[in-house]
């Protein structure tokens, strides 16, 4: 799975064009893994919003019902709340609990703004039958906390 970050990672530092690169969800991909999928896209968001779309292919289905369709999305993520994941300085994972149904994911976010900021990313494994049966999913994330401001 660490292959799969990597060329995450390439993707985004090179500049190639992404249209066609977007990593599609895999039962392969851990929860945690998706998380820092969708986090190395947000960091690397560009004007084609490429980082959205990518942090999209892995949102959960109720989650996409939700907050959908994407231009919908897009808007979400670009609002005082969720706008701070983009193009973050940094980022920090760790699992916080997975009982292999759900599992949650606490994240930390060095933010342009120069202030660290804290969220839970909560992901669901699709058990029902059909062509996601078996994927980790991003079902919610939670409202930003402050932690700390810089000097």
């Amino acid at each position: 799975m660490k292959n799969t970050i990597i060329l995450v990672i390439l993707l985004f530092f090179s500049k190639i064009s992404f249209a066609d690169n977007l990593v599609k969800p895999s039962p392969d991909i851990n929860p945690i893994d998706v998380v820092e999928i969708q986090l190395f896209a947000l960091q690397s968001n560009d004007e084609n919003d490429f980082g959205i779309r990518q942090t999209w292919e892995f949102a959960h289905p109720r989650n996409k019902m939700a907050t959908g369709p994407l231009p919908r999305f897009t808007s979400m993520i670009k609002t005082p709340a969720y706008s701070i994941l983009l193009n973050n300085l940094k980022f920090e994972s760790r699992e916080i609990f997975n009982d292999g149904k759900t599992a949650g994911i606490a994240v930390r976010i060095e933010a342009k703004d120069n202030k660290a900021y804290t969220y839970m990313w909560t992901l669901e494994k699709i058990t029902e039958e059909g062509p996601l049966k078996g994927i980790w999913m991003t079902s919610g994330v939670s409202s930003p906390r402050l932690l700390a401001e810089g000097s």
